[in-house]
């Protein structure tokens, strides 16, 4: 009997792992009620009978529920509804709405899911998103800083912080980006932000050296070596850019497709 809504499964399992185990003990108890009722024809027929009904029941119901797959809005939409509106339902749905420019659908959904759980990262994050949407970057900041103390959201927290700061002072707050981008573990996208903001500002060769440090350990991403081509060909050092490029093809031989 599948364990849904039976009783709350915490963080560490998930129902899809009980499957294989669950199919066993199934087994073990078929094989059990088989030996009780065998010289029992009337029981054994109602058991088997009982079984096919339940078997075909759970088929349709697979077959109906397979259909909440089409399309993200309509699996969280259809989850909701069936009673799953956990916070992360509730926070999937609203950075849909968020995606597409639905501000106020996306706002109330993501409150929902804070009022489910006041310090959830990403109902944070997605606030804060939808606030500088809105151009109200106080509130922004105020979910902002509570994001912050998340070590999950950390990273992406001083990011939109400095994006705030961008928008309030008119400057790019280069400090407040290379903090982001060096918290663990390491995010490439906010790392990417950090060396434009630097190549921006006219520091080409501080933004090198930074994509040198980070080619030291994660050396096997072909497009940080297209990066570092790119800017060594703006210093004007084409010999090292061509090896550079020539190292980001060896990674990805597919580069010129894109």
């Amino acid at each position: 009997m599948p364990v849904c809504g039976l009783f709350s499964l915490n963080a560490n399992i998930a129902e899809h792992w009980v499957y294989v185990p669950l199919a066993f003990i199934l087994l073990a108890i078929a094989l059990r009620v088989g030996q009780i009722v065998r010289g029992n024809r009337t029981t054994f027929i109602s058991i088997i009978a009982l079984a096919t009904l339940w078997i075909a029941f759970l088929g349709v119901r697979t077959f109906y529920r397979a259909l909440d797959w089409q399309d993200p809005r309509t699996f969280f939409a259809r989850t909701i509804a069936a009673g799953g509106d956990s916070a992360r339902m509730l926070i999937n749905l609203g950075g849909l709405e968020l995606s597409e420019g639905h501000l106020e659908q996306a706002d109330m959904l993501l409150q929902r899911a804070l009022a489910k759980n006041p310090e959830q990262p990403f109902a944070l994050i997605n606030l804060a998103a939808v606030a500088l949407k809105r151009n109200d970057l106080s509130a922004a900041r105020g979910f902002l800083e509570r994001a912050q103390k998340n070590p999950v959201s950390l990273a992406q927290a001083e990011e939109m912080l400095a994006m705030v700061e961008q928008k309030e002072k008119g400057q790019i707050n280069l400090l407040l980006l290379r903090m982001a981008s060096q918290t663990d573990p390491p995010s490439w996208s906010i790392m990417r932000r950090y060396l434009a903001a630097l190549a921006v500002t006219g520091q080409t060769e501080k933004a090198v050296a930074e994509l040198q440090t980070v080619l030291a350990t994660e050396w096997y991403r072909a497009e940080s070596w297209q990066l570092l081509s790119e800017y060594l060909t703006r210093l004007g050092q084409t010999d090292e850019a061509a090896k550079a490029l020539a190292q980001a093809h060896a990674f990805d031989v597919h580069l010129n497709d894109r």
